[in-house]
């Protein structure tokens, strides 16, 4: 077991809400067309903060409910699907807008949806060496979104997620398990801003190679018939069913497959922690928050199991069963 807790967490969410409704009446729908497609009453996305104020408060939230502040930070690891720009790097720009007195290292890890629970197994093993680690993820979908295809742009939404792990004398990292299935590589893309595409070499409007584009249908399809065995498979490795389970914090990808989680996996829906409703799927982001939930709407005990769960562009997949400290 990799012994570490979660002694710190914070979120951040736009200050712009936007309803369905609202959505309905900007692409020119009828009243509900939205919320019917999609199942999220409302979303938050940016416009007149910046990506930075969202960070620092999710962070100093974070900071706050640790009490500790920004020099007890031994590490920062930035783990966002989206950035602010493409050099330098956004571990930089965190630890830029934190203003440390002292030399914190800091690096990145994308694993698109998966990152920032990438990052936590990552940084189990790093708390020799760093004893407090600082991961954050940060992602603005709603710059990159086509609304002519209300089924995907629909469902995203903006925000912010902080957590502060240190390590643990018991509880931790039970198993956790990672894994790539490429066929699935051209199911979520961005297919701009890097060497395929530099905007100097193509022709023709680059605002369309710099649209999100997803292939819903073949996404869930892929996802559902890989994800159960993957999940059963993992907690076999270590004589756990889902039974040995208290709460299951999912990506919030869509309405539609949390649904078809549950249903596929024979769960108790209390178990499930769903904020997709009003938060959408925030890309990496999305865990972390969803974890925030669950720190601040359940009363969780020494010895509780947490199963970490999603899937990411790619498509990767990745679980996490951490216990409760």
């Amino acid at each position: 077991m990799q012994h570490i807790n979660i002694i710190g967490i914070g979120k951040a969410l736009p200050s712009n809400e936007v309803t369905a409704s609202m959505i309905d009446k900007q692409c020119n729908l009828a009243e509900g067309t939205t919320l019917r497609i999609t199942g999220l009453e409302k979303r938050y996305f940016l416009k007149d903060e910046s990506a930075s104020t969202l960070m620092l408060k999710a962070i100093y939230q974070a900071l706050d409910n640790a009490k500790l502040k920004v020099d007890d930070i031994d590490c920062i690891i930035a783990a966002s699907a989206t950035m602010q720009q493409a050099i330098p790097y956004n571990g930089a720009g965190v630890h830029r807008l934190l203003k440390p007195k002292r030399n914190i290292p800091s690096f990145d890890i994308n694993m698109t949806c998966l990152s920032a629970l990438r990052a936590f197994d990552i940084a189990s093993n790093l708390l020799e060496t760093y004893p407090t680690i600082l991961i954050v993820s940060c992602d603005i979908a709603s710059i990159g979104l086509d609304w002519s295809d209300i089924r995907t742009a629909g469902i995203f939404g903006d925000g912010a997620a902080a957590m502060i792990v240190q390590k643990s004398t018991q509880g931790g990292i039970v198993v956790s398990n990672f894994e790539t299935h490429s066929e699935g590589f051209e199911y979520c893309q961005i297919e701009g801003g890097g060497s395929k595409n530099p905007p100097s070499a193509y022709h023709g409007d680059y605002n369309d190679l710099a649209m999100f584009r997803m292939d819903g249908k073949k996404l869930f399809k892929l996802s559902a018939k890989i994800l159960p065995d993957f999940i059963h498979n993992t907690l076999k490795t270590k004589g756990l069913t889902l039974n040995d389970i208290d709460y299951i914090v999912p990506h919030q990808a869509s309405q539609a497959s949390l649904n078809h989680m549950v249903r596929m996996l024979k769960i108790e829906k209390r178990k499930l922690i769903d904020i997709f409703h009003n938060h959408g799927n925030q890309v990496a982001t999305s865990i972390p928050t969803a974890l925030h939930e669950l720190f601040m709407t359940k009363d969780l005990t020494s010895g509780q199991r947490v199963m970490l769960v999603g899937t990411s562009a790619g498509v990767g997949l990745g679980l996490v069963v951490w216990e409760v400290p």
